[in-house]
């Protein structure tokens, strides 16, 4: 795929979904002008095509939809995203984004591919979010947690899709904007210590879980391990 397509799949979902880092979604207006940012940083090479600017304002317009996106309930936020991917995929080259999925689905891989997916979003999730959970009672200090587990669980698997998905592809480098929006969002509870230990160890577990699981893939269909 090139480098366009690619990265306006990446971002367009992240903005999208970013209000979902937060306990606390924010308003409507800072969720469309994070978005809006995010993807224009992501397609900044490209601002000269007006097809990158439709992507900016389908992440923004998504992003606006719903008004409290709920930590119980995110099939919405989540719909959202899809679908704005695809309308950028779209709006940036529909013959290669379909050709990608048609490789794909011709492909005997297939199979490795999908369960690779699945171990590495899903498996990698339950394994994590049991190891972690006694942080997380201690970082909320006896408080409920579950807020803040589900949060964590749906921001999970979305970043290990994305640099499964990246690893796979042969772009691992793309992830670095996976986790700069992860981050981003985060950032103000930080001053907070144990809750950025309790985010650092989370994190660099799913990184680290969901990279060797797409090296491993890659490696089983016959490709180079280190792109």
């Amino acid at each position: 795929m090139t480098d366009e397509l690619v990265r306006a799949v990446i971002a367009v979902p992240i903005a999208v979904l970013l209000p979902l880092a937060k306990r606390r979604p924010p308003g409507r207006l800072v969720r469309v002008a994070v978005a809006a940012a995010l993807v224009l940083a992501a397609l900044a090479p490209y601002l000269d095509d007006w097809r990158a600017w439709v992507c900016v304002a389908v992440a923004a317009l998504a992003a606006a939809i719903p008004s409290a996106p709920s930590l119980d309930r995110p099939i919405v936020p989540l719909a959202l995203a899809v679908a704005a991917a695809a309308i950028a995929a779209v709006t940036i080259d529909a013959e290669e984004a379909w050709d990608a999925i048609e490789s794909v689905g011709n492909s005997s891989d297939v199979v490795v591919v999908t369960g690779g997916a699945l171990v590495a979003v899903f498996l990698a999730g339950a394994f994590i979010g049991r190891l972690l959970h006694p942080f997380a009672e201690l970082v909320r200090g006896g408080e409920d947690t579950t807020g803040m587990e589900s949060a964590g669980r749906y921001i999970g698997w979305l970043e290990r899709a994305l640099l499964y998905g990246l690893v796979v592809l042969g772009s691992p480098d793309a992830a670095a904007l996976v986790v700069a929006a992860k981050s981003i969002a985060r950032f103000p509870s930080f001053s907070e210590e144990r809750f950025a230990e309790y985010y650092l160890i989370g994190t660099l577990l799913s990184l680290l879980i969901a990279a060797a699981v797409g090296f491993g893939v890659r490696a089983a269909i016959g490709l180079d391990a280190l792109p």
